[in-house]
């Protein structure tokens, strides 16, 4: 603080607590909910050891959480931040270098760790910081820019690799606002009331926090691991730029809100919007999902937060964050894993849990009216999903796809397993009602082929197949994504089913693959190949200006301008770039040219080098 001008100090402080909100907020978002687990899964990490490293991050997210409820002290905070921060960051880089499941766990137990002691010290400081008349907003404004940062396309569509990278430049860049933030409230108090100075308040508060986060992870998941739900949610640069905006207003309202006194009003508008959303996904409202989804996660979010922060307490903020926020994510995420969705009784239970918690016994008819309502909407995402997969086999059959594509992948041909991924029993192939194994080879089989084709280009294929692949004998299908029945649409969400629960098996296929050793060939056959084949996504001249460039969510890179995207220090170039170019990017507009020998893929990967930037650095001989 400047002792000449203790307002410019005060504002300075302000300031420097939204920026540190935002840091916190986006280093959990970007890299604690998504790129930590990216790095994971590209090691073929599934399964029970995902699990063991997601209660890693769990439990070491609690104990940071208990440790800064025992350490953090006003006179020592900005000391205790800056080591939080710098921590979070080492645990980033420990992520990009683990190598090894026992690496894996060590990576993200420091993640929690260090997350949870930022996030208790921070709420612990951030009243002293930012004043108790703009507390709310300097938290809202903070999470809303943080939540609108990460969904920027560039950053929401970028690899974990990448993700790790910035979240780390973002930690250490609030290393140095952290000096300018006031710590120490000059004495005076704390307020004593409903924000949680009684312990029956505290308990409510936590109550109604704990119901927040449980639904939202259990609907987080869902989506995350439903194709259909998540293309839905997350894909495209407009759905993308829509929910960026929706989280900063929605962000910003919770924090004037606060301000204004109407601490409950935002928690509840939260839970309405969650409910309505989860409703939404198991198809049973009209309103947009994703921004119901997006507007409610803000509100709570801010609340969240504004809650321990109001109260100054190092010990009330590990309570909230330690049993809503750490134990209400792994009991959500664990029901969705268990049940498969979001069942309406537990959607009923999580709106009179609220109410209860935060209106009392006030409401009752209220709540009972909107239990039965939720509850009645029967609100499962994942069977909309199934509905949505069923009708789309069921159009997949009607149009005749199983005359030119199988569905079974003939585990005695070495090179059908690495062309279409991992075989299935026939047995199982043989279960449905029809059976598709399918008759003809005119196309590629499509056992697999969720893990090898993104919605967006099963969409442009569909429509017009010679546009996105040159000499294609498909006919277009176009007509099907006219008029109302979405039938293109649920043949989409059927084709994004198809091996998605393989795709750890498929990556850890994919990963091991090597080129063949053998000659590769010419550069001007590889370029004559490249503008027929790649062209029209990437450029003649790969400057990512092709004419199918801006159809998708993520625009092709400009390779002379940048970095490569998918290659880690100390990968072989030539090999990554041959293992995209053979089997594409999962989950990515890239797609894989899975029919191409080893030397013409060989002979791509050396001609895209030669327009890359690292190559217009070097002499030329």
């Amino acid at each position: 603080m400047n002792p000449a001008n203790p307002d410019a100090g005060a504002r300075r402080s302000w300031w420097a607590a939204l920026g540190v909100v935002a840091a916190t907020y986006v280093y959990f978002l970007i890299f604690a909910e998504f790129a930590l687990l990216g790095l994971a899964e590209r090691q073929g990490i599934a399964g029970a050891e995902m699990q063991r490293l997601l209660a890693a991050l769990g439990g070491g997210g609690i104990v940071g959480a208990l440790a800064a409820w025992r350490l953090h002290r006003a006179r020592t905070a900005r000391i205790f931040l800056r080591v939080a921060l710098a921590g979070c960051a080492l645990a980033a880089l420990g992520a990009l270098a683990a190598r090894g499941s026992g690496a894996l766990v060590a990576a993200f137990a420091a993640t929690g760790i260090s997350l949870g002691a930022l996030t208790v010290g921070l709420a612990a400081t951030l009243r002293a910081a930012a004043g108790p008349a703009r507390l709310g907003l300097a938290i809202g404004a903070g999470t809303g820019l943080a939540y609108a940062l990460c969904n920027l396309p560039a950053v929401f569509a970028a690899d974990p690799h990448a993700q790790a990278v910035g979240a780390i430049a973002v930690t250490l860049a609030a290393l140095g606002p952290v000096g300018w933030m006031r710590t120490e409230h000059g004495g005076e108090a704390a307020p004593a009331d409903a924000a949680g100075a009684d312990r029956v308040g505290a308990a409510r508060w936590v109550v109604a926090l704990l119901a927040l986060v449980w639904l939202d992870s259990a609907a987080f998941y869902v989506i995350q691991h439903t194709p259909a739900l998540r293309e839905a949610m997350w894909s495209g640069p407009w759905t993308l730029a829509g929910n960026a905006g929706v989280h900063g207003l929605f962000a910003l309202v919770a924090g004037l809100l606060l301000d204004a006194g109407w601490r409950r009003a935002p928690a509840l508008a939260a839970l309405a919007l969650l409910t309505a959303a989860v409703a939404q996904l198991g198809g049973r409202t009209l309103l947009p999902p994703q921004w119901l989804y997006t507007a409610g996660v803000s509100l709570y979010s801010v609340v969240l937060v504004y809650v321990p922060a109001r109260r100054a307490s190092a010990g009330w903020a590990a309570a909230v964050f330690g049993v809503a926020g750490w134990i209400g994510s792994a009991l959500g995420i664990g029901m969705a894993q268990d049940l498969h969705g979001v069942p309406g009784w537990f959607a009923a239970l999580a709106v009179g849990a609220v109410a209860w918690a935060l209106l009392g016994g006030r409401p009752v008819r209220l709540v009972a009216l909107a239990g039965v309502l939720v509850a009645g909407g029967g609100a499962v995402p994942a069977r909309a999903a199934d509905d949505s997969v069923a009708r789309g086999r069921e159009v997949y059959v009607r149009e005749g796809c199983l005359h030119c594509h199988s569905q079974y992948v003939r585990p005695q041909v070495a090179e059908d397993v690495l062309r279409w991924g991992p075989a299935v029993p026939l047995a199982e192939a043989k279960a449905g009602a029809p059976p598709l194994l399918g008759n003809r080879r005119q196309g590629p089989d499509l056992t697999n082929v969720g893990t090898r084709r993104s919605i967006e280009w099963n969409r442009l294929h569909l429509q017009d197949p010679r546009a996105i692949t040159p000499g294609s004998r498909m006919p277009a299908y176009a007509y099907l994504f006219r008029g109302v029945d979405n039938d293109g649409e649920a043949l989409l969400h059927y084709l994004a089913s198809l091996g998605a629960e393989r795709l750890p098996e498929r990556l850890a296929q994919v990963q091991a693959w090597r080129p063949a050793a053998r000659a590769p060939i010419a550069p001007a056959r590889a370029q004559e190949i490249f503008n027929r084949s790649c062209a029209n996504c990437h450029g003649t001249e790969g400057r990512g200006d092709g004419p199918l460039a801006w159809e998708f969510s993520v625009r092709p890179p400009v390779w002379r301008e940048d970095g490569w995207r998918h290659v880690r220090a100390g990968d072989d170039v030539e090999s990554v770039l041959s293992r995209i170019i053979k089997f594409g990017l999962p989950g990515s507009p890239m797609a894989g040219h899975e029919y191409l020998p080893d030397d013409v893929v060989v002979g791509l990967a050396r001609h895209v080098q030669t327009w890359h930037k690292s190559a217009a650095a070097k002499p030329t001989e």
